[in-house]
């Protein structure tokens, strides 16, 4: 006699529910893509990986979260001026120790619209103004000078995209005479004038955060 298979009354120990489909939520307040912004951030990206993993993970943050719809940032790095010495902030042949170098950035950074004279830094890292200015450049790859001309040109961009001020006002903020000599310096790191890389560059109001 043939013995028929019944089925189980019970589900199995090992049965499994079906799976739920998982539709993925819109991008309902997303930005839409900016392929100009993509091409620059990733060419950024590529440019520092010999250099400055810094600042290449900073771009590829940047890329992932514009990608997917919830970049908040306001300043894309990519476009800044980059932050010179960023990579090279320890103890180096001839340079500074890592405390000068630290104290010197810090007081440089808090007081790009005063005046920044050399022997002043050099005070700093207790030393003299020629031993401090070689000992920099060894560190940092540039002298005291242009340093503090790229931090403030550097800090007049971030100001050209998050703030509404005039020219004139971020170029006497960030230390320089008058927007002139914003403009000359402008010119000399960036390659293009103040007004037309803030036209460029300056996101549209919606796409910011409040």
């Amino acid at each position: 006699m043939q013995a028929h298979l019944q089925p189980p009354t019970r589900p199995l120990p090992f049965a499994t529910a079906p799976l739920a489909s998982s539709p993925v939520a819109p991008r309902s307040h997303a930005a839409p893509w900016d392929d100009r912004r993509i091409v620059t951030l990733v060419t950024a990206a590529q440019a520092a990986l010999d250099h400055d993993l810094e600042r290449a993970r900073g771009c590829l943050d940047q890329l992932a979260a514009l990608l997917d719809g919830t970049e908040k940032a306001p300043v894309d790095e990519a476009i800044l001026l980059p932050a010179a010495g960023a990579a090279n902030t320890g103890a180096s042949k001839g340079g500074l120790a890592p405390w000068q170098l630290r104290c010197v950035m810090g007081h440089i950074q808090a007081n790009l619209g005063r005046p920044l004279p050399v022997d002043q830094l050099a005070g700093l890292a207790n030393l003299s103004t020629n031993h401090f200015t070689r000992a920099f450049r060894a560190s940092v790859g540039e002298t005291p000078h242009t340093y503090v001309v790229k931090r403030r040109v550097r800090q007049a961009q971030i100001l050209m995209l998050t703030t509404d001020q005039p020219l004139s006002e971020i170029a006497y903020g960030c230390g320089m005479a008058d927007q002139a000599h914003l403009t000359r310096l402008f010119r000399q790191f960036v390659g293009e004038t103040p007004l037309r890389w803030r036209r460029t560059w300056r996101r549209p109001p919606h796409s910011r955060d409040n």
